[in-house]
């Protein structure tokens, strides 16, 4: 894992594979950020034609995104398609949806999907450098808040409950002399720090499986919490980075097919806690408690 060569020839050998169709989640909740489009949308689909009975889509506008409803009914017409504005920019939006869901009677699958990747330096409406506050504050806060509602339902039901946060296998090609003590956050918020070209979105999907590794230690309860890595995909991700779009429309996966690695990592690999999944499978990877003094005690 890791290598650029590696990266290329998994892109042109693998092809990632829609869940069985014997998997049913019947009677079941799912939750997925970043679904207005790309691979969260097609994600959500592919759970709703499983049988689950409501989905929760997490979107930046609500108003514009009515036409997904549509997409997801398709699948399964009985299905209650929920959509919920959730701005991953802003703490106080962020805190308002997880109270929303904490309001829900049962929560099964969380896919942490929103994401951003500035390969320019920007700040975000709350204050944090853009990549930094979407990708990891945003997303690490999120699986805080929800983690609640899901340790309720997996008692209430006697079955593992499911968070997963969307990672990239780029979180491999970081340099390790950008994150720099004692405050990390802080530094990534000066933009002299920032680096080139996708070294600050590759920094926060390092982040991401760090976060959930040591969420993954900490929690308590039936929730099996996981990172994904969707692949290199043809996606809106790439709209701020012209070259990575160029590239994705050469080698990249269909967005249904990333959408593939996100449901399979959400409803497949029942015991693999704290586990890193790629091409579908669990990869091993170095243990890192960076993030241990970050958590509640």
């Amino acid at each position: 894992m890791g290598s650029f060569l590696g990266f290329v020839y998994r892109q042109l050998t693998f092809k990632p594979k829609p869940i069985p169709a014997n998997v049913t989640l019947r009677a079941k909740t799912a939750l997925v950020t970043g679904a207005s489009g790309g691979l969260g949308l097609e994600a959500s689909a592919e759970l709703a034609a499983h049988g689950l009975s409501r989905i929760i889509l997490g979107v930046r506008d609500p108003s514009e995104c009515e036409s997904i409803r549509s997409t997801i009914s398709a699948k399964n017409p009985d299905i209650d398609v929920q959509i919920w504005e959730l701005e991953q920019e802003s703490l106080p939006s962020i805190k308002a949806f997880a109270d929303r869901a904490a309001g829900l009677d049962r929560l099964d699958i969380v896919i942490l999907n929103a994401g951003v990747k500035g390969i320019d330096y920007a700040v975000s409406k709350g204050g944090h450098e853009l990549n930094t506050q979407v990708n990891h504050i945003g997303t690490a806060l999120l699986s805080l808040l929800l983690l609640g509602p899901l340790q309720k339902t997996a008692q209430e039901t006697d079955a593992p409950a499911r968070l997963t946060i969307v990672s990239s296998e780029n979180h491999f090609w970081v340099n390790l002399k950008d994150i720099k003590g004692p405050d990390t956050l802080a530094n990534m918020d000066v933009q002299d720090n920032f680096g080139k070209g996708m070294d600050r979105y590759s920094l926060t999907k390092l982040f991401n499986v760090l976060w959930m590794r040591e969420l993954s230690n900490r929690a308590t309860g039936n929730v099996v919490i996981n990172a994904v890595n969707p692949g290199f995909c043809q996606s809106k991700l790439h709209r701020y980075h012209p070259g990575g779009a160029s590239f994705a429309n050469m080698i990249g996966w269909a967005a249904a097919q990333g959408g593939h690695c996100l449901t399979d990592a959400a409803t497949s690999h029942p015991k693999d806690k704290g586990a890193y999944i790629s091409e579908q499978v669990v990869k091993r990877h170095v243990e890192f408690t960076l993030f241990s003094s970050m958590l509640p005690t």
